[in-house]
């Protein structure tokens, strides 16, 4: 089945996933970071937007029709598929695409399993999962069942110059800006997701929320305001 949403046009592959459900009642996900991120282009006039963690597409493909390029990164090999299909629906060619996981190094890249109750409806929740992580039973890893596996790289070896970041890679973030430092050491903006502590102690993760925010600021960011678990950091100029 093709939706549109607000005149974008997107395969749903399922009527009862939490995101796909958005885009058939023609409601754009997570709209307040949407309209932010259309603000904040016209304001700092960003020209490039690198979303990492694109999912299907639903704010790479309506940012792309405010910015210059658009470089979204999806790790399920599934979901890419998807993502690339609703791409090419709407016919955007100043969208780049990579089917990798990003990580602190070169490693191998696992997935919670699709079979399970906890993503059936909720495909938007998938963890990136190594077998560090398996190892420390972090993120949920108990859950993969390998069935899928993909190459983790670090962000700089892609050499991408972006000058705006969303980042939504369910509580791999840490080791994301590891991997990231010469790429944001060119970007104005980077819009994160950090779990709460609640959610990171059951997750088993090392660092709390507000760890995470030091570390973004000691990259040389300003934490301006949270949107539930979405943060936005500004470039101190």
């Amino acid at each position: 089945m093709i939706v549109k949403c607000n005149d974008i046009k997107y395969k749903i592959y399922n009527k009862d996933d939490e995101i796909q459900k958005y885009l058939i009642y023609n409601l754009q996900w997570n709209e307040p970071i949407y309209r932010i991120i259309k603000n904040l282009i016209q304001r700092y006039d960003l020209k490039h937007l690198v979303n990492v963690g694109s999912h299907i597409g639903t704010m790479a493909i309506p940012i792309s029709y405010h910015i210059n390029k658009v470089t979204a990164i999806e790790a399920h090999p599934q979901t890419y598929k998807h993502l690339q299909e609703n791409i090419s629906l709407n016919n955007c060619t100043n969208i780049q695409t990579y089917n990798n996981a990003v990580g602190a190094t070169d490693d191998t890249a696992y997935f919670l399993s699709l079979d399970g109750p906890r993503l059936q409806n909720n495909n938007g929740g998938m963890h990136v999962i190594t077998e560090s992580d398996i190892k420390d039973n972090r993120r949920s890893a108990s859950l993969t069942d390998k069935k899928y596996n993909i190459n983790m790289i670090p962000l700089d070896t892609l050499n991408i110059i972006g000058d705006i970041y969303l980042v939504d890679i369910e509580g791999s973030e840490n080791e994301f800006l590891d991997g990231a430092i010469d790429s944001l050491r060119y970007c104005k903006i980077i819009i994160i997701e950090l779990w709460d502590d609640n959610k990171r102690k059951s997750e088993n993760m090392k660092y709390t929320q507000n760890e995470m925010k030091d570390k973004i600021e000691d990259m040389g960011f300003t934490f301006k305001i949270n949107i539930s678990d979405d943060f936005i950091f500004i470039r101190n100029f």
